[in-house]
């Protein structure tokens, strides 16, 4: 209880501080106080100079609004100071995100920092080579660090030492989920794929999650003890069959993967996004295919029929299992 009422606190600074920075910021530019580039990165550099003190001196959830405000505030007025160069924009904000990361304590600004961090990344990433290749990709290297993150999780504590788990780990690990999050929504936009041989970029995209999702259903077979090695190639080349269809839509089978990450670690609330996630994914690759609407109503319904048919076996079977193992337990 005492997690859900700090995540909803967190979420609610999170949302008020971007409101309320977009409000300063306004505020700014109406006012007409900062007229130049050097002004703009003056006061951009105080406000993060402010927010990463405070940070240091006092950890208090009611100025979390007030830090992520600072931060955003901050950030937004450097990129006004130096907006005549694209790279130097973005390395700077990758040094302010990984200072921010080192520096800073609590959950909010390391938070912000891994996001910001992604962005400016793959945003240099996409300025250099001119093209939105970089942001198409950018799920498979968050994904993959995201989900290494979690199989090596006890090495990472070893490393980091048990008192810095909430400053350091819980924000870095939330931040990639979200940035995760953030990157298969970017996907799943038309105008992100829309480039010469994004089927080829799609396909690539693919494959690399479905290696993902291998690994999961392979600690997962593990943990249901499935022993049997022709049951295990079975699974696997169900779980290939499944993913087929999605070979051009990495989005979904990306935001499969979070569901797995999270149902098999045990993260309730991030389980319920990538959720949500994967049912805007398949509302999206439904109203992309280029079908009929009464092809794709019979597809929905034989998939409706086939997965009810699958729940119905499966609990049947957990239930005749239960019952012969508390008939033999009385016995």
């Amino acid at each position: 209880m005492a997690q859900k009422h700090n995540l909803t606190i967190q979420v609610v600074s999170v949302i008020g501080g971007i409101l309320t920075a977009i409000f300063f910021l306004g505020f700014l530019a109406l006012a007409r106080i900062l007229r130049s580039d050097i002004s703009c990165l003056i006061a951009g550099s105080i406000l993060i100079l402010t927010t990463l003190t405070i940070s240091r001196k006092v950890v208090w959830s009611f100025l979390d609004a007030m830090n992520i405000t600072l931060y955003i505030a901050g950030c937004v007025l450097i990129g006004f100071g130096i907006n005549a160069s694209i790279n130097l924009f973005f390395i700077t904000l990758m040094g302010i995100s990984i200072l921010t990361f080192l520096l800073s304590r609590g959950f909010i600004l390391p938070f912000l920092s891994v996001i910001l961090f992604n962005i400016s990344f793959f945003g240099e990433a996409a300025h250099v080579f001119s093209s939105f290749y970089p942001l198409q990709i950018a799920a498979v290297p968050i994904l993959g660090v995201f989900l290494f993150t979690n199989i090596f999780e006890n090495k990472l504590f070893e490393c980091i030492g048990t008192e810095n788990y909430l400053s350091k780990y819980q924000p870095f690990h939330f931040g990639l989920f979200v940035s995760g999050i953030v990157s298969l929504g970017g996907l799943s936009i038309n105008y992100m794929i829309s480039e010469t041989n994004s089927w080829l970029v799609a396909c690539i995209l693919s494959v690399c999650i479905w290696f993902g999702i291998l690994i999961m259903v392979q600690r997962i077979m593990q943990v249901m003890e499935v022993t049997n090695p022709v049951s295990q190639i079975g699974i696997c080349i169900l779980c290939i069959l499944i993913c087929l269809p999605t070979m051009f839509a990495p989005y979904l089978s990306g935001s499969l993967l979070l569901i797995l990450i999270c149902f098999h670690y045990g993260y309730k609330a991030e389980c319920a996004a990538a959720l949500l996630l994967f049912i805007y994914a398949v509302a999206k690759y439904y109203y992309d295919l280029n079908l009929s609407l009464l092809v794709k109503s019979i597809t929905l319904f034989l998939t409706g029929i086939t997965f009810m048919i699958a729940w119905y076996y499966f609990t049947q079977k957990r239930t005749k299992h239960e019952k012969t193992e508390s008939n033999t337990d009385y016995h």
